[in-house]
């Protein structure tokens, strides 16, 4: 991902750092917000700061995708045609970008960071403008889409819990700050530190000669890896954005505590989980489903958010293995968990094997094809 890259990380990390203390220090000591214009200028120099050509397509997108939800708001008669016809446009630049990937010779005339989530966010608004026929304040949206904080990475908000505290940030007292500064320093120290020393191990470990217990400990670490990764930028963003008065929601929540798949992917990533099952499974298919359905729905949704991800063939494996995981759980009724009313043992050894499961996915996107084979090789081999 762009942000493992060292310079553009410590540029982020720096302008996060210098934000969370500018604009903690300024609401403790002047009682003063960030004004709707302020936020957006700050947000604009971050990204600038980052990447100005990055900068430049934010904000055209952003005015794009403002003309799209403010000409859909007052549609009657052709208001679902519309309604459609603007997020498949919204998802363009995403769908251009993912091509460059099987195209090498197209022209890569924008610059696509962050376009996933923002896009993702662009659709939501235009959710949000369908279903509540509300108008959209442009300074409110311009905020919403280029929020410097959750803009490359998530979590993802979407725009009826940002605008709620849009409109009222939250109160910022000194134990709630320290607190913030604090998980900002934590999610520092996963992103350069544990980090670090997870992919030093990780990558002993694949070249190594392959035994069982190798095998198990590399799948271990690229569990860890992922987790270290995306769950310290996560710690960051809700800091930053919590210090701000923006209360950014939780990505990640004991994930390795989930005994079924289900649990496990409302603990995971949840802002992206919840997104595509509110904007893809609740719509396409209502809330009440049979067994059979639910997982092929299970099935479909694991594919998309794999999809999300990149359209290569690791992904393309990992969405079918993760969609069988989640559609068979499904079918045989073993999503709902209640711990109370489990022995502890069986309770542990479900965690320990959907974990595992999900770890094994995790291979798919850190390992080459080679490596995978020799990886599973390995289990064989006392």
């Amino acid at each position: 991902m762009w942000y493992l890259q060292t310079n553009i990380l410590l540029r982020l990390l720096i302008a996060c750092g210098i934000m969370i203390l500018l604009s903690g220090l300024s609401r403790l000591i002047f009682k003063k917000d960030f004004s709707p214009k302020a936020l957006i200028f700050a947000s604009i120099s971050v990204i600038a700061y980052v990447s100005w050509q990055l900068a430049l397509f934010s904000i055209g997108y952003m005015l794009v995708t403002f003309i799209f939800a403010r000409i859909l708001k007052p549609l009657k008669k052709t208001r679902r045609f519309f309604f459609v016809f603007f997020s498949i446009l919204c998802t363009a630049p995403f769908f251009y970008g993912r091509m460059t990937e099987f195209f090498p010779q197209l022209p890569v005339i924008i610059t696509f960071v962050g376009i996933a989530y923002t896009m993702l966010k662009a659709v939501d608004a235009m959710y949000f403008v369908y279903y509540t026929e509300m108008k959209i304040p442009f300074l409110t949206y311009a905020n919403y889409l280029l929020f410097f904080p959750t803009f490359t990475s998530g979590p993802i908000f979407r725009y009826r819990d940002f605008q709620k505290v849009f409109n009222k940030p939250a109160e910022l007292t000194a134990d709630k700050f320290i607190g913030y500064v604090k998980r900002f320093i934590r999610g520092m120290f996963k992103k350069m530190v544990v980090l670090y020393f997870v992919s030093a191990v990780f990558t002993f470990l694949v070249g190594t000669e392959k035994h069982w217990y190798i095998s198990i400990l590399v799948v271990i670490f690229s569990y860890l890896f992922l987790y270290f990764d995306l769950s310290g930028y996560s710690d960051i963003a809700i800091a930053v954005g919590s210090a701000m008065g923006y209360t950014v929601p939780e990505n990640f929540r004991r994930p390795w505590a989930a005994a079924s798949f289900t649990q496990f992917w409302r603990n995971w990533h949840i802002t992206l989980s919840d997104w595509v099952r509110e904007h893809i499974f609740v719509v396409l298919n209502g809330k009440k489903l049979g067994r059979w359905a639910s997982a092929g729905m299970g099935f479909i949704v694991m594919f998309v958010m794999e999809m999300w991800h990149g359209f290569t063939l690791p992904y393309i494996i990992g969405g079918v293995y993760n969609g069988l995981c989640l559609g068979l759980e499904n079918l045989f009724g073993l999503t709902t968990v209640d711990k109370r009313k489990m022995k502890r043992p069986v309770y542990v050894l479900r965690c320990i094997i959907v974990n595992m499961l999900f770890a094994f996915n995790t291979l798919l996107m850190t390992v080459t094809p080679e490596q995978f084979l020799e990886i599973l090789k390995g289990f064989i081999r006392l």
